[in-house]
């Protein structure tokens, strides 16, 4: 048996509900394709960065950060960038974006 990969899928959740078109610039009904993405996690926090395309052709970044809450305050919190053509932050990218796609096509 195959399992579905779910690297992302969590912090692409949270990012979703979040998104907020006034606040961010876009909404997750703008989102038309995962370009990339990052992510790393421990029992005491998640963190992770997106790179997606838009319906409108802009590319926007998103950067999350979720402390979460076992004996402390719950922190969540999301910082959007837009991006020029070809350009994203530093860092050790996945370009298998599949698995994110299909979540994202449910959601809108």
């Amino acid at each position: 048996m195959v399992r579905p990969r779910i690297e992302g899928v969590y912090e692409l959740g949270h990012i979703l509900y979040a998104l907020d078109a006034d606040t961010h610039g876009f909404a997750r009904g703008d989102i038309e394709h995962v370009e990339c993405f990052w992510c790393l996690g421990d029992m005491h926090s998640s963190s992770a960065g997106f790179v997606f395309r838009l319906h409108d052709g802009r590319r926007a970044y998103v950067d999350f950060l979720h402390t979460h809450a076992f004996e402390q305050i719950e922190d969540f919190r999301i910082e959007v960038e837009l991006l020029p053509e070809g350009k994203r932050p530093a860092g050790d990218w996945s370009f298998e974006t599949a698995h994110l796609d299909r979540v994202l096509a449910r959601s809108i």
